[in-house]
This record gives structure tokens, sequence and C-alpha cells, in this order.
């Protein structure tokens, strides 16, 4: 055991002795290996954070997997009305119940509408959404300033309103803190509060905002010809089994409602709208292009390594005449190159984490979507690292071949 512990440390040390006298021949062979697993870690790197905001983007639109949109269509009619808002009424009370019943965690409603607003210069339509306080988890939502809604909002006489920049600059840059309030007219009018502002992106330019469903205030307001009708209900639910209990969700609240009432539910989140992995070609593109990059680093530390054992033949058959065995020669050869890299591939790493760590770099690829976890992705230093590690053992296997076959006859002919 001894003996196996020695020989393994001694091959190390000397390999590593052998980097150091040949300083200058490891720093050009290595160069090109440092430069691909930086090129390496960039492209893995850029790959995880591109998808983890196209995941991003895609849950703030159709919601995390798997996000189910349930919208109960009356059978007859034209569905406005005063019978057509209590169909509604009771579609939403009935899949409200059901979630309910079934223990499901993030459910709400999701219904576009419009509201009159009140502006210092002039009245204006709006356009916002009816929703309920797990929206905003099940959308990524993210509050710029003040707060979401809380389940104690609905007992506010005043509306609570989360809205966008544009809605608080054309109230003249209001600030949330100071909790502004603005005049929805209707039948009857009433005066709502803003708790929040929702982070937008800068092509949001028309003023938009957040309203509180099933609210002491709201439930006052008599809806228009085409206001309150069309009502959604979300629900986000594990994956496993997910059809199926969405469309028990539907098939109850259809039941208990009774009539010509038609409810159906329609997966909404990207993972349920392809086959597959959503984003399978991004990965394949990305691998492609990491394992093109590795392949050139590769050629080029072969053949620089190549080019060293040739000039090193009287040093290896010296080393053999003195006792060196053909496996020690082979290790030393292989661990040389496998060494090197390794140091190559952790530069490598820290320019690529550099690189993607900063500001304005990772803001054009997430184009400001927060995004979460570290900096710079934990699998890209891991197959940087690792990828340096093998290229060197694939390259250093084939001039430690022919170290090994150097002879002691051939230290005196070089």
């Amino acid at each position: 055991m001894n003996r196996v512990v020695t020989t393994v440390v001694g091959t190390l040390v000397e390999s590593w002795q052998e980097l150091r006298v040949h300083r200058g021949r490891v720093v050009l062979s290595l160069v090109g290996v440092t430069i691909a697993v930086a090129s390496l870690a960039v492209v893995v790197g850029f790959g995880s954070l591109a998808e983890r905001v196209t995941a991003a983007f895609n849950e703030q639109y159709g919601g995390r997997p798997a996000t189910y949109s349930i919208t109960g269509t009356p059978g007859s009619g034209d569905g406005t009305g005063a019978a057509a808002a209590a169909t509604a009424d009771a579609v939403d009370r009935e899949l409200r119940a059901a979630a309910d019943r079934y223990d499901v965690q993030y459910a709400t409603e999701a219904s576009y509408t419009s509201r009159r607003i009140q502006f210092p210069d002039g009245v204006a339509e709006v356009q916002g959404m009816t929703v309920d306080p797990p929206w905003a988890e099940i959308h990524r939502l993210r509050i710029a300033a003040g707060d979401w809604f809380s389940e104690s909002d609905r007992d506010r006489l005043a509306p609570a309103l989360v809205v966008n920049q544009a809605f608080l600059d054309r109230l003249g840059g209001a600030d949330v803190v100071t909790h502004p309030t603005v005049r929805m007219p209707g039948t009857p009018g009433v005066t709502a509060v803003v708790v929040g502002q929702y982070v937008s992106s800068e092509y949001d330019t028309d003023p938009m905002f957040y309203q509180l469903a099933n609210s002491v205030a709201t439930a006052s307001v008599t809806p228009g010809a085409d206001d309150g009708n069309q009502r959604t209900f979300e629900v986000w639910i594990p994956e496993h089994g997910a059809k199926a209990l969405a469309n028990r969700i539907a098939s109850d609240a259809e039941r208990a409602v009774g009539g010509d009432v038609s409810v159906d539910a329609g997966r909404m989140d990207a993972a349920g709208s392809v086959d597959g992995d959503p984003l399978g070609a991004m990965r394949y593109v990305i691998a492609g292009v990491a394992v093109l990059v590795l392949v050139l680093g590769g050629l080029g530390l072969l053949n620089v390594s190549l080019v060293s054992v040739r000039q090193r033949i009287r040093e290896i058959g010296i080393r053999r005449g003195v006792g060196a065995s053909a496996g020690r020669i082979f290790v030393a050869v292989l661990l040389e190159n496998v060494l090197g890299t390794a140091v190559a591939g952790g530069i490598g790493v820290m320019i690529g984490a550099a690189v993607l760590g900063n500001d304005t770099v990772r803001g054009l690829i997430t184009s400001g979507v927060e995004v979460g976890g570290a900096p710079f992705p934990l699998e890209a230093a891991l197959i940087g690292v690792g990828s340096a590690v093998f290229v060197g053992a694939l390259a250093g296997f084939l001039p430690a071949v022919l170290a090994v076959r150097v002879k002691v006859i051939d230290a005196i002919r070089y």
C-alpha cells in the first residue's frame, strides 16, 4: 500500500516539476485550452441563463407548469347582460368551491377588464385584469414598489390597485408610498387607492392595472355591457395528473351550475403547448457549439504535445536508462497534460465567470428579467473544469504512448 501511494505521489510531483521546468512550452500549449474553456464556460453559462430567461418569460405570460385556464361558456345568448353576468358569477363561485375541495393551493380569477379612470388630464379607458393574490406567484409578477394584494385587501371600501409605471406617470409621477387615489367613474363611481407598482417593460407605455377579485368595493360596481361576463379562472397544479384534475374541476363546476353552460379547461403554460422539451432546440444548438469549441481546443493541445514529446526524446531515453518503467513514463507524460489543462480550465472558468458576471453582459442576456440563481451557473464551472481535464487526458494519451516507445538508444541518437 505504501509503495502504491509513494508511486502515485512521486508521479504527481514529477509531472508538476516537468511543468515548472518547461514553463514556456506549457504556457504556449495551454493558451488555446484556456481560451477554449473560457469560451465553453461562456457558451454553457449563456445557454443556462437563456433557458432561465425563456422559462421566466413563458411563466409570466402562460404561468408555471402546469397552469390551466378554465372558462365557462353559456350555450345560448350573446354573452352579455345581467343574465350572462349572473352565470359568470355562478361559474366562478363553483370553480372556487371545486378548487378548495381538491386542495388546490394556487387558484385565481384571471379576467381581462377595462375601467374608466379619471386622470389629471382627463378620463381614459384603461385595460386591466381582475385577479386573486395567488396570480402573482403563478405568473412570476414582481413588485417594484409597494405591495401586492393580500386577503385583507378584500375588505377595503376603496378598491386596491396595483399599477405599472405608465399609470403612475399619467398621475403626474405619483409615488406609490403616498398611496395615491384615482376616481373610477361608473354606476356607482368609486375611488380606488394604488397600493403597489409591478415591474413592467420599458415598452409598456400604456397605463395598466390589476384589481382584486371578489372585494367589498368591486362587488357594488355594476358591470358594463362587455365587462364581467367573460371571466376566466386559473389553477396551478402539479404536472403529474394535472389534466385529469383540471378536467375534474371544470366538470364539477359545469354540473353544479347546470343549464346549458359549458365549462372547459385548457393548459396555458409553454411546457404544455409543445411536445417534449420546449427548450430542446436551444439545448442542442448550445451543445453543438460547446463540442466544437472543445474539439478545437483539444486539437491544438494535441499538436503541441506531440511536438513536445519529439523534442524530449533524449530526456525520456535517459530516464528509461536509469530505471524508469514504461508505466511511470506513460503516467508522467499523461499527467503533465491533465494537470496543465486543469489549471487552464480553472483560469478559463474564472474568465467566463467574469464575462457573464458583468452587469452589462448579463443585462443583455436577461433583458432585465429576474431569473434567480447564482450569477454564474454552477454547471458551467463544472463542465468547464471537467472538460479541460477530459481534453487533457485525451490529448495526452497519444503523446504518452509515443513516450513509452522511446528506447535508451534513442537518447544517443538525439
